[in-house]
């Protein structure tokens, strides 16, 4: 997570200390987006949460460095809750106790923007980054050897397309698909070590709004 943070603060100072960015066709953009993701540990978050998908929102800075070519970074949440559950002989057993999964993406990407000669309303877009995935699941009531609060590497790819709507705005549409091994299933009575279920990435789609030149 501080890593990140710290590329984030480089981004903002390399735009703020470099003079007259636009004549040397560096961008900087702000954006919001919402959207949903489907896990890939299916099972492990239906036998939590009754799904295994949910709503996502957040939101980043994009750097253009050149006409075609930008960097960005995003952080979002997915937040639900569901009940404990606690697997014992191969069985999935609920505990009737409330249990909050929190899983926080901050993600580094660099992509390609496909402009031709001629301006176009719809522009695609792709990319791809590394990201640190901060997951966690608390319950109430609860003691400190209940709860679970980690942080895993991974990877994502991401392709879409982008419109504007006002001389200094713009939406977007994109697919994201990222990975995170090995982080899940840790301990022998959770329901991702039952699955064989240990990737924490997933599947989105999101729609964006983008504010900048």
């Amino acid at each position: 997570m501080k890593r990140v943070l710290v590329v984030y603060a480089a981004a903002l100072l390399l735009v703020s200390a470099t003079p007259s960015s636009a004549q040397n066709g560096v961008t900087m953009r702000g954006f919001a987006d919402a959207g949903l993701t489907v896990f890939t540990a299916t099972q492990s978050f239906k036998a939590i949460l009754g799904s295994s998908a949910g709503p996502v929102f957040g939101g980043g800075v994009e750097v253009g460095l050149t006409r075609n070519v930008f960097v960005s970074v995003a952080a979002s949440r997915f937040r639900d809750t569901g009940q404990r559950v606690f697997v014992f002989q191969n069985q999935v057993f609920k505990l009737n106790v409330s249990d909050t999964i929190t899983v926080t993406p901050l993600q580094v990407s660099a992509g390609y923007r496909f402009r031709g000669r001629r301006p176009r309303r719809l522009v695609p877009y792709a990319g791809g980054g590394v990201g640190w995935y901060r997951f966690s699941e608390t319950s109430q009531p609860s003691t400190s050897g209940d709860d679970t609060k980690t942080t895993h590497g991974g990877f994502h790819a991401l392709a879409g397309f982008e419109t504007p709507i006002r001389p200094w705005a713009g939406a977007a549409v994109d697919a994201q698909w990222s990975s995170v091994p090995n982080s899940l299933g840790d301990s022998t009575t959770s329901v991702a070590s039952l699955y064989d279920e240990h990737n924490l990435g997933g599947f989105t789609l999101r729609a964006r709004i983008i504010v900048g030149r």
